[in-house]
């Protein structure tokens, strides 16, 4: 009993210094965690839970930075092997204890308990207290809520009033239709050709999805300085051959159009493999009746193709909206140093509301989490409209 005790103590004592001296912050969820298993394998006498205490008492020691509490933290994992053999020898002198489904939900919970406690403190802490902020005014993020001064739904009423703003959901709307069109169009055409019974396939489908491996920096960085670069860029050299005019692609007229041309370039080939992997669930059966009947290979993919890809479709379309609202890192490749009107998009617009890089702009925190909390609507949104219009695959295989 003495020993379930303190091993409930320690972490909660490690737990307390830790935020004395450093504060509050995610190396402190170890110590939470294995508080909490302690408690469980003392009231359970599981010896389960008593291990996955033991694990967590460790991992505590390797997250704790301060010296002491680090000291106290290798005690306490010391005392959660003790406890472990505790919880044994209690199982060994009580056999009437032992139920095997007893004994498996528990083994559930002690593995699943960890990832809910991250997922709480990870996901859902982040996103109330997001929405939170979003009625609030405050000087910055980490501003405490003592400081937070109630606006209602004035961010809102900021951020649809701001011209920026507006610019940056008229760009992602564009990126999302027109380059959804562009680039699910490339990838379903190229899924079909590749599973079509091509030669050399296998080195066309690492080809077209090479540009994913390469780092989204030094992709944007290679269009920007040999394919668009006005002097040298491989475009002009290509105009110049042909005796034309060579073109600013860089200028603010077409910046836009340049860099949704070069992001789609390295979008492709991920939905590609998406659709790839799609079509290749659709038995051949399918395809061998519809060749005896003399249907052609154009109509085999209007009649058997795209119907039974309704879900994957429905996949792509889910990841390409994820991916527009939260593109970031093109529009600050193109634009580096002040956001340009041309590629600004709404999570530059957070950035820049929450991080202003300029003197004499003040930090709106409340605005920028008023940005996230529409785009996450937006999503969602989207989300819930395509699963009405586009149904599950109702054909049977």
């Amino acid at each position: 009993m003495i020993i379930g005790i303190v091993s409930i103590i320690l972490p909660v004592l490690a737990l307390i210094l830790q935020c004395v001296f450093a504060g509050f912050s995610i190396l402190c969820i170890p110590s939470i965690a294995t508080a909490i298993f302690a408690a469980l394998a003392f009231w359970k006498k599981g010896p389960t839970l008593a291990l996955v205490t033991v694990l967590l008492a460790f991992a505590q020691v390797c997250t704790l930075n301060i010296q002491l509490t680090a000291i106290i933290g290798l005690v306490s994992a010391v005392v959660s092997v003790f406890l472990m053999v505790d919880c044994d020898k209690f199982r060994e002198a009580h056999p009437e204890l032992a139920d095997p489904k007893a004994a498996t939900k528990q083994m559930i919970i002690g593995f699943m308990l960890p990832c809910v406690i991250t997922l709480l403190v990870m996901y859902a802490y982040p996103v109330i207290r997001t929405f939170l902020m979003s009625f609030f005014d405050m000087q910055n993020i980490t501003a405490p809520i003592a400081e937070w001064s109630f606006v209602g739904l004035g961010k809102y009423q900021k951020i649809f009033t701001s011209p920026a703003f507006i610019r940056s959901l008229q760009n992602m709307i564009t990126i999302w239709i027109f380059g959804g069109i562009i680039t699910l169009a490339l990838a379903l055409l190229f899924a079909i050709i590749l599973t079509s019974g091509i030669r050399f396939k296998k080195f066309f489908r690492a080809a077209i999805y090479m540009p994913n491996v390469i780092s989204a920096v030094a992709l944007a960085t290679m269009w920007i300085q040999y394919i668009f670069n006005q002097q040298y860029g491989m475009l002009n050299s290509i105009i110049k051959f042909f005796n034309g005019t060579p073109l600013n692609w860089l200028a603010t007229d077409m910046k836009f159009w340049a860099m949704l041309g070069s992001f789609i370039f390295g979008a492709v080939g991920y939905y590609m493999l998406i659709f790839i992997s799609g079509i290749e669930k659709i038995p051949a059966d399918l395809y061998e009746a519809a060749t005896i009947d003399g249907a052609s290979k154009v109509q085999q993919a209007f009649k058997i193709t795209f119907p039974l890809l309704k879900g994957v479709t429905k996949t792509n379309l889910t990841f390409w909206t994820i991916n527009t609202a939260t593109f970031y890192l093109w529009s600050k490749m193109f634009s580096p140093v002040d956001t340009e009107a041309s590629v600004i998009v709404p999570v530059m617009y957070l950035y820049d509301t929450a991080f202003p890089s300029k003197g004499n702009t003040q930090a709106d925190a409340g605005a920028a989490a008023a940005v996230g909390i529409v785009l996450a609507v937006i999503i969602l949104a989207v989300y819930l409209i395509m699963n009405k219009v586009i149904k599950d695959d109702d054909i049977e295989l």
